[in-house]
Protein backbone atom coordinates (compact mmCIF):
# COMPACT_ATOMS: atom_id res chain seq x y z
CA UNK A 1 0.00 0.00 0.00
CA UNK A 2 1.13 3.04 -0.91
CA UNK A 3 1.97 5.97 2.06
CA UNK A 4 -0.27 8.60 2.45
CA UNK A 5 -3.31 6.48 0.90
CA UNK A 6 -6.15 4.90 2.68
CA UNK A 7 -6.88 1.30 2.24
CA UNK A 8 -9.76 2.11 -0.38
CA UNK A 9 -7.17 4.16 -2.62
CA UNK A 10 -8.08 7.43 -1.56
CA UNK A 11 -5.55 9.89 0.38
CA UNK A 12 -5.73 10.35 4.29
CA UNK A 13 -8.50 12.08 5.38
CA UNK A 14 -10.31 12.06 1.66
CA UNK A 15 -12.67 8.82 1.80
CA UNK A 16 -15.88 10.05 0.47
CA UNK A 17 -18.84 9.71 1.73
CA UNK A 18 -21.91 7.55 0.44
CA UNK A 19 -25.73 8.45 1.06
CA UNK A 20 -27.84 5.05 0.31
CA UNK A 21 -31.65 5.92 -0.78
CA UNK A 22 -33.75 3.93 0.67
CA UNK A 23 -36.88 5.22 0.92
CA UNK A 24 -39.01 4.10 -2.18
CA UNK A 25 -42.01 2.59 -2.08
CA UNK A 26 -41.62 0.27 -4.66
CA UNK A 27 -45.54 0.09 -5.20
CA UNK A 28 -44.71 -1.72 -8.60
CA UNK A 29 -43.45 -4.37 -7.00
CA UNK A 30 -46.53 -5.04 -5.17
CA UNK A 31 -47.99 -7.88 -3.88
CA UNK A 32 -44.05 -8.92 -2.63
CA UNK A 33 -43.57 -5.60 -1.59
CA UNK A 34 -46.29 -4.58 1.08
CA UNK A 35 -46.70 -1.61 3.89
CA UNK A 36 -44.71 -3.56 6.35
CA UNK A 37 -42.19 -4.94 3.83
CA UNK A 38 -40.52 -1.95 1.97
CA UNK A 39 -38.57 -3.20 -1.27
CA UNK A 40 -34.81 -2.41 -0.31
CA UNK A 41 -35.98 -5.42 2.69
CA UNK A 42 -36.52 -7.81 -0.01
CA UNK A 43 -34.09 -10.76 -1.14
CA UNK A 44 -33.44 -10.28 -4.99
CA UNK A 45 -31.30 -13.42 -5.17
CA UNK A 46 -32.96 -15.56 -2.66
CA UNK A 47 -31.01 -14.70 0.64
CA UNK A 48 -29.57 -11.16 0.45
CA UNK A 49 -32.06 -7.80 0.04
CA UNK A 50 -31.60 -5.21 -2.00
CA UNK A 51 -30.02 -3.13 0.67
CA UNK A 52 -27.62 -5.60 1.88
CA UNK A 53 -26.20 -6.51 -1.57
CA UNK A 54 -26.27 -2.08 -1.92
CA UNK A 55 -23.81 -2.28 1.13
CA UNK A 56 -21.84 -4.80 0.38
CA UNK A 57 -21.15 -3.53 -2.77
CA UNK A 58 -19.92 0.15 -0.96
CA UNK A 59 -17.80 -1.88 1.64
CA UNK A 60 -15.54 -2.29 -1.28
CA UNK A 61 -15.59 1.38 -1.70
CA UNK A 62 -15.39 3.34 1.30
CA UNK A 63 -15.09 2.83 4.95
CA UNK A 64 -18.46 1.57 6.68
CA UNK A 65 -18.42 5.19 9.23
CA UNK A 66 -18.65 7.21 5.74
CA UNK A 67 -21.75 5.29 4.87
CA UNK A 68 -25.47 6.60 6.05
CA UNK A 69 -28.56 5.38 4.88
CA UNK A 70 -31.82 7.74 4.31
CA UNK A 71 -35.14 6.27 4.42
CA UNK A 72 -38.95 7.38 5.24
CA UNK A 73 -41.16 6.90 8.52
CA UNK A 74 -42.87 3.75 8.83
CA UNK A 75 -40.15 1.67 6.50
CA UNK A 76 -37.43 2.54 9.33
CA UNK A 77 -38.51 -0.23 11.77
CA UNK A 78 -38.16 -3.39 8.89
CA UNK A 79 -35.06 -1.55 7.83
CA UNK A 80 -33.28 -1.68 11.33
CA UNK A 81 -34.05 -5.17 11.84
CA UNK A 82 -31.70 -6.10 8.93
CA UNK A 83 -28.97 -3.69 8.86
CA UNK A 84 -25.55 -4.77 10.53
CA UNK A 85 -24.89 -2.99 14.27
CA UNK A 86 -22.71 -0.85 12.58
CA UNK A 87 -24.84 0.97 10.18
CA UNK A 88 -27.68 1.66 12.60
CA UNK A 89 -26.51 4.76 13.57
CA UNK A 90 -26.21 5.34 10.09
CA UNK A 91 -29.99 6.06 9.43
CA UNK A 92 -31.35 9.34 8.75
CA UNK A 93 -34.96 9.00 8.90
CA UNK A 94 -37.31 11.40 6.89
CA UNK A 95 -41.00 12.12 8.29
CA UNK A 96 -42.63 11.37 4.68
CA UNK A 97 -41.24 10.77 1.12
CA UNK A 98 -40.76 14.05 -0.93
CA UNK A 99 -38.84 12.61 -3.46
CA UNK A 100 -34.69 11.98 -3.88
CA UNK A 101 -34.38 15.85 -3.82
CA UNK A 102 -35.26 16.14 -0.49
CA UNK A 103 -33.55 12.64 0.46
CA UNK A 104 -30.02 13.46 -1.29
CA UNK A 105 -30.10 17.63 -0.06
CA UNK A 106 -31.20 16.02 4.16
CA UNK A 107 -28.20 13.70 4.00
CA UNK A 108 -25.80 16.58 2.28
CA UNK A 109 -27.14 19.28 4.60
CA UNK A 110 -25.54 16.35 7.68
CA UNK A 111 -22.87 15.84 6.35
CA UNK A 112 -21.74 19.95 5.77
CA UNK A 113 -22.02 19.58 9.66
CA UNK A 114 -18.83 16.97 9.34
CA UNK A 115 -17.05 18.20 6.58
CA UNK A 116 -18.81 20.08 3.91
CA UNK A 117 -15.65 20.12 1.58
CA UNK A 118 -15.67 16.42 1.16
CA UNK A 119 -17.06 14.34 -1.83
CA UNK A 120 -20.64 12.67 -1.48
CA UNK A 121 -21.89 10.30 -3.50
CA UNK A 122 -25.73 9.45 -3.47
CA UNK A 123 -26.84 5.94 -4.60
CA UNK A 124 -29.87 4.14 -4.72
CA UNK A 125 -30.67 0.87 -2.87
CA UNK A 126 -32.68 -0.89 -5.30
CA UNK A 127 -29.57 -1.55 -8.75
CA UNK A 128 -28.39 -4.57 -9.51
CA UNK A 129 -24.85 -4.46 -10.71
CA UNK A 130 -22.18 -6.74 -11.51
CA UNK A 131 -19.24 -7.18 -11.69
CA UNK A 132 -18.81 -5.17 -8.37
CA UNK A 133 -14.94 -4.23 -9.66
CA UNK A 134 -15.77 -2.47 -12.73
CA UNK A 135 -18.60 -0.60 -10.55
CA UNK A 136 -16.01 0.49 -7.97
CA UNK A 137 -13.42 1.46 -10.64
CA UNK A 138 -16.17 3.66 -11.97
CA UNK A 139 -17.29 4.87 -8.60
CA UNK A 140 -13.43 6.28 -7.62
CA UNK A 141 -13.36 7.81 -11.13
CA UNK A 142 -16.70 9.83 -10.38
CA UNK A 143 -14.91 10.78 -7.01
CA UNK A 144 -12.06 11.56 -8.38
CA UNK A 145 -13.68 13.91 -11.07
CA UNK A 146 -15.64 15.49 -8.03
CA UNK A 147 -13.00 16.44 -6.56
CA UNK A 148 -10.76 17.74 -9.06
CA UNK A 149 -13.22 19.85 -11.32
CA UNK A 150 -15.33 21.05 -8.36
CA UNK A 151 -18.55 19.54 -10.43
CA UNK A 152 -21.57 17.62 -10.24
CA UNK A 153 -20.86 14.03 -12.01
CA UNK A 154 -23.06 11.34 -12.91
CA UNK A 155 -22.62 8.13 -13.64
CA UNK A 156 -23.77 6.96 -17.52
CA UNK A 157 -24.38 4.06 -19.10
CA UNK A 158 -24.66 2.88 -22.84
CA UNK A 159 -28.29 1.93 -23.05
CA UNK A 160 -29.18 -1.93 -24.47
CA UNK A 161 -32.33 -0.73 -25.97
CA UNK A 162 -34.88 2.62 -25.84
CA UNK A 163 -36.52 2.84 -22.31
CA UNK A 164 -38.88 5.91 -22.17
CA UNK A 165 -38.75 5.30 -18.40
CA UNK A 166 -35.09 6.50 -17.79
CA UNK A 167 -33.24 9.94 -18.11
CA UNK A 168 -30.68 10.58 -21.09
CA UNK A 169 -27.21 12.15 -20.66
CA UNK A 170 -25.81 13.43 -23.90
CA UNK A 171 -22.11 14.05 -23.85
CA UNK A 172 -20.57 16.59 -25.15
CA UNK A 173 -16.47 17.11 -24.95
CA UNK A 174 -14.70 14.27 -24.13
CA UNK A 175 -11.83 15.15 -20.91
CA UNK A 176 -9.04 12.79 -19.91
CA UNK A 177 -9.85 9.58 -17.90
CA UNK A 178 -10.03 8.94 -14.89
CA UNK A 179 -9.15 5.49 -13.10
CA UNK A 180 -9.35 4.20 -16.78
CA UNK A 181 -12.73 5.72 -17.61
CA UNK A 182 -13.90 7.56 -20.09
CA UNK A 183 -15.14 11.63 -19.13
CA UNK A 184 -17.35 14.14 -21.03
CA UNK A 185 -19.20 17.15 -20.67
CA UNK A 186 -22.65 16.93 -20.03
CA UNK A 187 -23.71 18.37 -22.72
CA UNK A 188 -27.39 18.09 -22.30
CA UNK A 189 -29.46 15.94 -19.67
CA UNK A 190 -33.62 14.47 -21.33
CA UNK A 191 -35.15 13.33 -18.24
CA UNK A 192 -38.16 9.99 -19.66
CA UNK A 193 -38.31 10.87 -23.04
CA UNK A 194 -41.03 9.26 -25.51
CA UNK A 195 -40.13 6.02 -27.14
CA UNK A 196 -39.22 7.51 -30.34
CA UNK A 197 -36.89 10.16 -28.82
CA UNK A 198 -35.20 7.56 -26.92
CA UNK A 199 -34.59 5.65 -29.92
CA UNK A 200 -32.39 8.53 -31.53
CA UNK A 201 -30.77 9.53 -28.03
CA UNK A 202 -29.47 5.87 -28.02
CA UNK A 203 -28.03 6.24 -32.04
CA UNK A 204 -26.96 9.75 -31.13
CA UNK A 205 -24.54 7.97 -28.68
CA UNK A 206 -26.46 9.14 -24.95
CA UNK A 207 -26.01 6.87 -22.08
CA UNK A 208 -28.64 5.99 -19.61
CA UNK A 209 -28.90 7.85 -16.62
CA UNK A 210 -28.51 5.38 -13.57
CA UNK A 211 -29.38 7.75 -10.89
CA UNK A 212 -26.11 8.18 -9.16
CA UNK A 213 -25.01 11.92 -8.63
CA UNK A 214 -21.73 12.90 -7.15
CA UNK A 215 -20.11 16.11 -5.69
CA UNK A 216 -18.43 18.06 -3.37
CA UNK A 217 -20.93 18.47 0.02
CA UNK A 218 -20.58 22.35 -0.19
CA UNK A 219 -20.91 22.08 -4.10
CA UNK A 220 -24.14 20.02 -3.61
CA UNK A 221 -25.46 22.42 -1.61
CA UNK A 222 -24.83 25.72 -3.55
CA UNK A 223 -26.73 23.56 -6.47
CA UNK A 224 -29.62 23.80 -3.94
CA UNK A 225 -29.84 27.38 -3.21
CA UNK A 226 -29.40 28.02 -7.06
CA UNK A 227 -32.07 25.94 -8.40
CA UNK A 228 -34.32 25.10 -5.43
CA UNK A 229 -33.85 27.42 -3.21
CA UNK A 230 -37.44 26.51 -1.02
CA UNK A 231 -35.58 23.20 -0.08
CA UNK A 232 -32.64 24.78 0.94
CA UNK A 233 -33.76 26.89 3.09
CA UNK A 234 -36.40 23.71 4.67
CA UNK A 235 -33.88 21.52 4.53
CA UNK A 236 -30.29 22.82 5.40
CA UNK A 237 -30.97 23.87 8.53
CA UNK A 238 -31.49 20.63 9.84
CA UNK A 239 -28.14 19.35 9.24
CA UNK A 240 -27.26 20.74 12.61
CA UNK A 241 -30.01 18.49 14.54
CA UNK A 242 -29.19 14.81 12.25
CA UNK A 243 -28.60 12.19 15.05
CA UNK A 244 -30.20 14.94 17.61
CA UNK A 245 -33.26 15.31 20.13
CA UNK A 246 -35.52 17.48 18.11
CA UNK A 247 -34.76 16.57 14.46
CA UNK A 248 -37.67 14.46 14.22
CA UNK A 249 -40.32 17.28 14.96
CA UNK A 250 -38.36 19.93 13.26
CA UNK A 251 -37.81 17.72 10.26
CA UNK A 252 -41.94 17.24 9.63
CA UNK A 253 -42.63 21.10 10.11
CA UNK A 254 -39.73 21.70 7.49
CA UNK A 255 -41.08 19.06 5.13
CA UNK A 256 -44.63 20.27 5.29
CA UNK A 257 -43.44 23.53 3.34
CA UNK A 258 -41.71 21.55 0.62
CA UNK A 259 -43.22 19.68 -2.70
CA UNK A 260 -42.46 16.75 -4.12
CA UNK A 261 -39.65 16.35 -6.71
CA UNK A 262 -36.76 14.63 -8.46
CA UNK A 263 -33.26 15.48 -7.98
CA UNK A 264 -32.84 14.54 -11.60
CA UNK A 265 -36.01 16.85 -12.71
CA UNK A 266 -35.00 19.70 -9.86
CA UNK A 267 -31.35 19.89 -10.26
CA UNK A 268 -29.78 18.18 -13.15
CA UNK A 269 -32.33 19.24 -15.47
CA UNK A 270 -32.30 23.25 -14.29
CA UNK A 271 -28.48 23.41 -13.94
CA UNK A 272 -27.97 21.32 -17.58
CA UNK A 273 -24.19 21.01 -16.68
CA UNK A 274 -21.84 18.90 -14.85
CA UNK A 275 -19.66 16.00 -16.36
CA UNK A 276 -20.53 12.23 -16.75
CA UNK A 277 -18.58 8.61 -16.27
CA UNK A 278 -18.66 6.11 -18.60
CA UNK A 279 -19.52 3.08 -16.67
CA UNK A 280 -18.57 -0.44 -17.67
CA UNK A 281 -21.07 -2.52 -16.40
CA UNK A 282 -24.18 -4.94 -16.09
CA UNK A 283 -27.18 -2.62 -14.26
CA UNK A 284 -30.88 -3.07 -13.64
CA UNK A 285 -32.69 -0.81 -12.01
CA UNK A 286 -34.96 -3.16 -9.88
CA UNK A 287 -38.43 -0.64 -9.85
CA UNK A 288 -40.77 -3.10 -12.18
CA UNK A 289 -41.53 -6.41 -12.06
CA UNK A 290 -40.24 -6.35 -15.79
CA UNK A 291 -36.60 -5.54 -14.92
CA UNK A 292 -37.32 -7.97 -11.44
CA UNK A 293 -37.98 -10.97 -13.33
CA UNK A 294 -34.91 -10.54 -15.51
CA UNK A 295 -32.90 -10.80 -12.34
CA UNK A 296 -34.16 -12.61 -9.57
CA UNK A 297 -33.54 -15.87 -8.43
CA UNK A 298 -37.04 -16.02 -7.13
CA UNK A 299 -38.15 -16.45 -11.27
CA UNK A 300 -39.37 -20.22 -11.12
CA UNK A 301 -40.72 -21.63 -14.67
CA UNK A 302 -44.24 -22.30 -14.69
CA UNK A 303 -45.49 -25.66 -16.24
CA UNK A 304 -47.01 -24.68 -19.32
CA UNK A 305 -48.95 -25.78 -22.49
CA UNK A 306 -49.11 -23.67 -25.48
CA UNK A 307 -47.58 -20.84 -23.63
CA UNK A 308 -44.96 -17.96 -24.12
CA UNK A 309 -42.92 -15.34 -22.33
CA UNK A 310 -44.50 -16.03 -19.48
CA UNK A 311 -42.26 -15.09 -16.29
CA UNK A 312 -43.19 -16.64 -12.36
CA UNK A 313 -41.99 -15.27 -9.37
CA UNK A 314 -42.93 -17.55 -6.53
CA UNK A 315 -42.38 -16.66 -2.81
CA UNK A 316 -43.82 -19.90 -1.23
CA UNK A 317 -42.63 -23.18 -3.98
CA UNK A 318 -46.48 -23.01 -5.06
CA UNK A 319 -46.56 -24.55 -8.84
CA UNK A 320 -48.21 -22.36 -11.37
CA UNK A 321 -49.19 -24.07 -14.70
CA UNK A 322 -50.37 -21.93 -17.67
CA UNK A 323 -52.26 -22.83 -20.87
CA UNK A 324 -52.21 -20.64 -23.37
CA UNK A 325 -51.12 -18.01 -22.05
CA UNK A 326 -48.35 -15.46 -23.90
CA UNK A 327 -46.93 -12.36 -22.51
CA UNK A 328 -47.23 -12.22 -19.12
CA UNK A 329 -45.80 -12.26 -15.24
CA UNK A 330 -47.22 -13.83 -12.42
CA UNK A 331 -46.27 -12.88 -8.68
CA UNK A 332 -47.47 -15.68 -6.26
CA UNK A 333 -47.28 -15.02 -2.46
CA UNK A 334 -48.97 -16.58 -0.01
CA UNK A 335 -52.23 -14.31 0.30
CA UNK A 336 -52.14 -12.44 -3.08
CA UNK A 337 -51.56 -12.69 -6.60
CA UNK A 338 -50.62 -11.05 -9.17
CA UNK A 339 -51.20 -11.77 -13.00
CA UNK A 340 -50.13 -8.43 -15.34
CA UNK A 341 -48.44 -7.84 -18.76
CA UNK A 342 -45.05 -6.64 -18.74
CA UNK A 343 -45.83 -3.83 -20.16
CA UNK A 344 -48.44 -2.41 -17.84
CA UNK A 345 -46.46 -2.79 -14.29
CA UNK A 346 -46.85 0.92 -14.45
CA UNK A 347 -50.65 0.38 -13.80
CA UNK A 348 -49.88 -1.68 -10.23
CA UNK A 349 -49.37 2.02 -8.21
CA UNK A 350 -53.80 1.88 -9.13
CA UNK A 351 -53.72 -1.53 -7.62
CA UNK A 352 -52.25 -0.45 -4.69
CA UNK A 353 -54.15 3.07 -4.19
CA UNK A 354 -57.16 1.03 -4.67
CA UNK A 355 -56.49 -1.02 -1.56
CA UNK A 356 -55.48 1.92 0.61
CA UNK A 357 -59.23 3.17 -0.18
CA UNK A 358 -60.97 -0.07 0.56
CA UNK A 359 -60.97 -0.96 4.35
CA UNK A 360 -61.72 -4.84 3.84
CA UNK A 361 -58.32 -5.09 1.85
CA UNK A 362 -55.83 -3.42 4.03
CA UNK A 363 -54.34 -6.71 5.18
CA UNK A 364 -53.19 -6.92 1.29
CA UNK A 365 -51.67 -3.20 1.17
Amino acid sequence: MNRGLTPFGYEQGSDPFCVIMAGGRGERLWPLVRANVPKVCVPVDGSRTLLETTLERLQACVPDRQIRIVTTQGQDRPIRRILPSQFRGALIVEPEPKNTAACILVAAAALAEQDPDQVMAALPADHWITPAAAFRRTFEAAVAAAREEDALVTIGLRPSHPHAGLGYLRPGQALSRRRGCRVFRLSRFIEKPSGGIARRLQQAGAYWNMGVFVARVSTMLDLYRRWLPEHAGALIPLGRWAGRHGFAARAVKAYRSIRPVSFDEGIVARAQSGLIIEGRFAWEDLGNWDSWTRISRLNTPPLSVASRNVRVVNADGHLIATVGLQDAIIVHTPDATLICRPDQTQALRQIVAQLAKQPSLARYR
